[in-house]
């Protein structure tokens, strides 16, 4: 479904407090509001924001929001995973030192190379070579 997330239209988290999403929403509402800017893309942002408001603001839409991006969530990794590792499980193949690997149960190998490994913080699906399992790689 990929809806928006109103969290991140905010600036907040999902930790963030009642008063947290308050004080963003305020400030990023003074910031796109029609009356200080003309440009038809601070016009959408602005009603982005207002809708984000909208839903985080009021105690029962938030829980069932927060409802949907979990199942959301869920369902992006409904992907058959073999295993969730970080880098360092990765090992280095012997005839390319820029490709990594990692063993599939089938007998298959996980490969990436090392460049989409750099950034950090993000997860990274990798299918086998062999079979229909898929490794996810934490940074």
């Amino acid at each position: 479904m990929n809806s928006i997330n109103y969290y991140n239209v905010l600036g907040c988290t999902k930790e963030s407090t009642a008063e947290d999403i308050k004080r963003a929403y305020h400030a990023l509402a003074l910031k796109f509001h029609p009356d200080k800017n003309t440009s038809e893309f601070d016009g959408i942002k602005f009603q982005l924001v207002l809708k984000a408001w909208h839903v985080l603001r009021d105690p029962k839409l938030k829980k069932e929001y927060d409802a949907i991006q979990k199942q959301e969530e869920l369902d992006s990794e409904s992907i058959l995973t073999y295993a969730k590792i970080s880098v360092n499980e990765l090992e280095p193949t012997n005839d390319n030192e820029n490709i990594l690997i990692y063993r599939c149960r089938c007998g298959g190998l996980y490969c990436i190379q090392k460049e989409y490994i750099q950034e950090k913080n993000q997860s990274i699906h990798i299918p086998c070579l062999e079979c229909t399992f898929s490794i996810i790689v934490e940074t």
